[in-house]
């Protein structure tokens, strides 16, 4: 069972894991104490339950290395496709994150032609940044996780194929939660409704523009956060396995220096015992 775990990334999995919620705890304590110039509420508070959605795929994703280790192929087969279409539909809230960083402008008073000058705009603008680099990584994270189960169970091409549709519709759905207001518990409880609205809404072919020149930023962004994860992720194998070749090497060359030494030895001893012979 340790084995498994550590084929699957545990346990520096949970350590980046840890990591990424201590950020987010750093992350959401700004977002309480940030305040506009003339005090009252904190302005970002909705970020917080944002970010507790972001947090959802990566969580099922986790759950998803746990059934993975079942040894019932039914059962394993039945839980990765309920867990996997519920990681899916919540996939989009990690990215949609960035999508937030709008409401600096919107909330913050911007009356003033240097505006961007104002030391307490910056605190706003980068404390909706931090979270939207959060999402980032959230996102990248559970999608590294299970593009891994796929490439196991499927092979290299259509594990690559899986991460790029998955890209593709998280842009999508982040699209349609920015733009038109659908959410992921909108598609779980009313999944007929949410897709009459959109082939409707998809109709005019104006915001069907929009819709593409909106998505294909999401798109880029996200790929190469991914992208830039995943070659990181390589680089780090990479490296430790030259590190694993270079100390087989020096165990070798260990190895073989003893049996040279000992082969010497040997043939000293027998060169001594010759001599006391012929004496």
């Amino acid at each position: 069972m340790q084995q498994r775990f550590k084929e699957l990334g545990y346990p520096m999995k949970l350590i980046i894991y840890i990591m990424l919620f201590i950020a987010t705890i750093i992350g959401m304590r700004y977002v309480a104490e940030t305040r506009l110039p003339d005090g009252g509420r904190p302005p970002y508070l909705f970020l917080i339950w944002n970010t507790f959605l972001a947090w959802i795929p990566l969580g099922l994703a986790v759950v998803l290395d746990l059934v993975s280790l079942f040894e019932s192929r039914s059962l394993r087969r039945s839980l990765y496709l309920i867990v996997g279409m519920l990681w899916l539909f919540f996939y989009p809230n990690a990215a949609y994150l960035i999508t937030d960083m709008l409401h600096p402008f919107v909330r913050y008073p911007t009356q003033s032609s240097r505006f961007w000058e104002d030391i307490s705009f910056w605190n706003h603008l980068n404390t909706v940044f931090f979270t939207a680099i959060i999402g980032l990584a959230l996102g990248s994270l559970a999608l590294a996780s299970v593009h891994q189960l796929v490439r196991r169970a499927y092979g290299s091409f259509i594990g690559w194929g899986f991460a790029i549709v998955v890209l593709l519709l998280s842009s999508f759905g982040i699209y349609l939660g920015r733009f038109i207001r659908w959410n992921s518990w909108d598609i779980l409880r009313s999944p007929m409704t949410v897709l009459r609205e959109t082939v409707k809404y998809f109709l005019q072919i104006d915001n069907l523009r929009h819709a593409i020149g909106f998505c294909k930023w999401i798109f880029l962004i996200t790929a190469f956060c991914y992208l830039l994860l995943y070659l990181f992720g390589r680089l780090g194998s990479s490296m430790a396995a030259i590190e694993r070749e270079r100390e087989r090497g020096y165990e070798a060359a260990a190895k073989h220096k003893a049996t040279t030494e000992e082969g010497v030895s040997c043939i000293g001893d027998q060169t001594v015992a010759a001599a006391k012979n012929r004496v």
